[in-house]
């Protein structure tokens, strides 16, 4: 070790998959610790590792018992197997404590939550916050008074390699019904108006009421329910629509209406529409920026029957939970109140049991980038 080149060691050091292990291997010599905590090397190596995913938030549509008491506090679940011990991930730091928040969207290694304790106000404060690091940020409500949708946004690439942290967050919020404003709140500043341009390709003036479909890639989707099966995209980051068409081969104003279909983000970062028709689950890509397909297609009751506890008789599918990359599906069965849950990997399109009342979507929280390095450098 002593004969190889500092050129060498970083080599080296980069080829580690896991984050978990390049800390440990910093805190082997002061020399290691150098060669990772340099900026060169840490941008380097977060352009070939992504960090790797703590787990995720759900807001519970029910109470759950924490301590022998009933609350509707986030819950975490960890990632399989847990990569950090879930004591970590805890959101008891909040001002007033877990059970007055609810998480709206995460990004990398932060969330953002709504608090839910506001009572005669027009709207929730905000907050910015980072659960492994316990750090958090207050934002007050955005103004005017029919902010409806808040979305995190990436910022310009750090000298690291990062995207988003507590020091340079961007929060989007959508305001009014035609979707031709927002507000933005970046980090260390306040809230600013954005106009948008509405008009693009299938974007009339009269753009009003669409059909939330999902987000994905730091962008959220927006359904025309007027039957040309248009599919209009807001870019979170330029503030800038863009309008694509979905295939003519599905009824979707039907399916939308009756919430048979979601649009989420898949294994691979990009867009996906997953979408139930009588019993069959079809997952649609994009082409290219004008136009989705057909990628993978699925029969549910061939999927699950071999799954335990498998129901023998039901009448039909709900989604009920969306996440990056899987999506929680439950079966509505005769003569039973509870539902059947069960989870499809967008990416195998394997089924697996779910537990249930896991939230409507599941929040993806990262490990904060860049790594904590906390002893002596030199």
């Amino acid at each position: 070790m002593d004969a190889m080149n500092e050129d060498a060691l970083s080599l080296i050091l980069e080829r580690v998959e896991s984050h978990v292990s390049l800390v440990r291997a910093a805190a082997v010599c002061r020399r290691w610790r150098r060669a990772v905590a340099d900026a060169a090397f840490l941008r380097r190596y977060r352009s070939l590792h992504a960090p790797p995913a703590a787990g995720y938030y759900h807001n519970p549509t029910a109470p759950w018992g924490v301590d022998g008491k009933l609350g509707y506090s986030p819950v975490f679940v960890p990632s399989s197997p847990p990569i950090v011990d879930v004591r970590h991930l805890s959101l008891d730091f909040l001002p007033g404590g877990a059970e007055s928040w609810s998480v709206q969207d995460s990004r990398g290694s932060l969330l953002v939550l709504m608090d839910t304790r506001y009572h005669g106000r027009a709207l929730p404060d905000l907050a910015i916050c980072e659960p492994l690091t316990r750090s958090f940020h207050m934002i007050p409500p955005p103004p005017g008074s029919d902010c409806w949708g808040s979305i995190l946004l990436d910022s310009e690439v750090n000298e690291v390699g990062g995207r988003i942290s507590m020091s340079n967050f961007r929060l989007l919020c959508i305001n009014g019904v035609t979707l031709t404003s927002t507000s933005i709140f970046t980090a260390g500043s306040s809230w600013s108006e954005m106009n948008i341009d509405p008009m693009a390709p299938g974007i009339g003036p009269d753009f009003r009421h669409p059909a939330i479909l999902g987000r994905a890639s730091g962008s959220w989707y927006f359904y025309i329910r007027d039957g040309s099966r248009t599919l209009i995209g807001l870019d979170g980051s330029t503030g800038v629509f863009s309008s694509s068409v979905l295939p003519a081969i599905e009824n979707w104003d039907v399916h939308i209406q009756s919430f048979n279909c979601i649009l989420t983000e898949g294994c691979d970062g990009n867009p996906r529409i997953v979408a139930l028709f009588d019993g069959t689950m079809k997952v649609f890509s994009r082409l290219d920026s004008t136009e989705w397909a057909l990628e993978k297609m699925i029969q549910l009751s061939e999927a699950t029957c071999s799954l335990s506890g498998y129901p023998s008789s039901f009448v039909g599918h709900n989604i009920s939970t969306i996440g990056v990359g899987f999506i929680i599906l439950s079966q509505r069965v005769f003569g039973i109140a509870e539902q059947w849950p069960f989870s499809v990997n967008l990416e195998t399109m394997e089924a697996s049991p779910a537990a249930n009342n896991v939230g409507r979507i599941a929040y993806q929280c990262e490990l904060p980038w860049p790594p904590a390095l906390h002893a002596c450098l030199d």
